[in-house]
């Protein structure tokens, strides 16, 4: 096949995926392929395209063959997300390292590799790229969470409560990490900041017995008695009575 015809297949190829048409990429890349086995930017669409597709064995072949000829550490990165999906747990971490030493300053890869770290149980390594990621980016909410979920496994309170804290403040909160957030100041003795905190959230999840119910204890111990067995009583999912009659709390 002519250079000229080449370019042709390869353009129809880039318009395809484009359209995500991600099938016909694969068809028609694969083609192309037999004459171009060389060429980067196929083999990247064609890896992507398999991803789409949930082909991730696919996309670890394509991306391997691209790294042969061009390693960078986006590609790396890739590599290792894909190998993560497979279950290729060893094979990610060399990735992940791999794309770190082309780019010491890949938050993104430090991250991942404290997640595929966490999976072999090597908390103190997984610990470490956390924060290394957070070090890169302090917006980095992903990292955040995982160092604070990892610290919250290993019942470090304390160390938690930090991490979901800055998840807070990057207003990225959802109900689980106001509920481990509280836990963690419930688990610190910081009975106050649960009374301040989560009235504010508690509106939003009302139905959420571990806030109600720590909201209750804190009130309590704080001296506000009727406040405090009214929200344990929520907690517990007792009978309550209100204008409409009486209702189980959920």
């Amino acid at each position: 096949m002519n250079s000229n015809n080449l370019e042709k297949q390869k353009d129809k190829v880039l318009n395809s995926f484009k359209e995500k048409k991600f099938q016909e990429v694969i068809v028609e890349g694969e083609n192309l392929l037999k004459e171009r086995q060389n060429d980067a930017q196929l083999l990247f669409i064609l890896g992507l395209a398999s991803i789409n597709l949930q082909n991730f064995v696919g996309a670890e072949s394509y991306f391997e063959k691209l790294i042969l000829f061009k390693k960078t550490a986006e590609n790396f990165y890739t590599l290792g997300n894909i190998q993560k999906k497979l279950k290729k747990t060893n094979q990610a971490v060399t990735s992940f390292n791999e794309a770190i030493k082309l780019n010491p300053n890949f938050s993104e890869a430090f991250n991942n590799l404290g997640s595929t770290l966490k999976s072999l149980n090597k908390y103190d390594e997984a610990i470490i790229n956390y924060k290394k990621s957070i070090n890169l980016n302090k917006n980095n909410v992903e990292a955040c969470y995982n160092l604070a979920s990892l610290y919250f496994l290993l019942e470090k309170y304390i160390e938690a409560l930090d991490y979901y804290k800055n998840i807070i403040n990057l207003k990225a909160r959802n109900e689980e990490i106001c509920e481990k957030y509280t836990i963690c100041l419930s688990k610190t003795g910081k009975k106050n900041e649960i009374k301040d905190f989560v009235p504010k959230v508690i509106t939003k999840y009302p139905s959420n017995r571990n806030l109600n119910n720590l909201l209750g204890q804190s009130l309590l111990a704080l001296n506000f008695h009727k406040e405090g067995l009214s929200y344990i009583r929520k907690g517990a999912g007792f009978l309550q009575l209100d204008e409409k009659g009486v209702n189980l709390l959920k």
